[in-house]
């Protein structure tokens, strides 16, 4: 298990821009740039989503990654998690995160659906600075994310002063999934 503490800041298009234009001036670098895909799962009644955990395989570098996150907690614009991953050889159809995470609950995942991500990631000194373009049910966001220790994030924040709205817990996957429960049942009932 680790613990992840972020900043996630939605943006525009054009701040997004803006952004990624200063850290290239900054570092010198054009920063690396790829394709992430994450395949959601939840149980037919959302019991994962709405106790605030998500599970999800994350396809990243030619890798499968099983990731189970819980345990949030808001610290002003901070969003700190406890994480859990394992590397998948095959992509699964349904998973029971108690098989790989012991502390995770006893139940039957599905797959959702994906959303894709074209990140940008820029590696700094205590913190990973990611300009992420997502993908899903027809909609495109533009988000960006801080990760690392909390000094250097307040300090990267502070450089790049997003201006956007602070996402302290609402991630990919709230947004994955406020959107998955409009497009298939308008949030009503069992979500499979």
């Amino acid at each position: 298990m680790a613990q992840e503490l972020e900043q996630k800041v939605m943006v525009c298009f054009e701040e997004f821009s803006r952004c990624l234009a200063a850290l290239r001036a900054h570092t010198g670098q054009a920063g690396e740039t790829y394709v992430q895909v994450n395949y959601y799962f939840d149980t037919s009644d959302g019991a994962l989503s709405a106790a605030h955990s998500m599970l999800r395989v994350r396809r990243k570098k030619n890798a499968l990654y099983l990731q189970y996150k819980n345990k949030r907690k808001r610290m002003g614009d901070l969003l700190l998690c406890d994480e859990f991953e394992a590397l998948l050889e095959s992509f699964p159809q349904t998973v029971n995160p108690h098989d790989y995470f012991p502390d995770a609950p006893d139940v039957t995942c599905t797959l959702l659906g994906d959303l894709v991500t074209l990140r940008t990631d820029f590696d700094l000194p205590g913190v990973i600075v990611s300009l992420d373009e997502n993908i899903y049910f027809g909609l495109s966001d533009y988000e960006i994310e801080i990760e690392g220790e909390e000094a250097p994030i307040q300090r990267v924040a502070a450089f790049l002063s997003p201006q956007g709205e602070s996402k302290g817990g609402n991630g990919k996957f709230s947004r994955f999934m406020n959107q998955y429960r409009t497009y298939h049942n308008d949030g009503k009932g069992d979500i499979l």
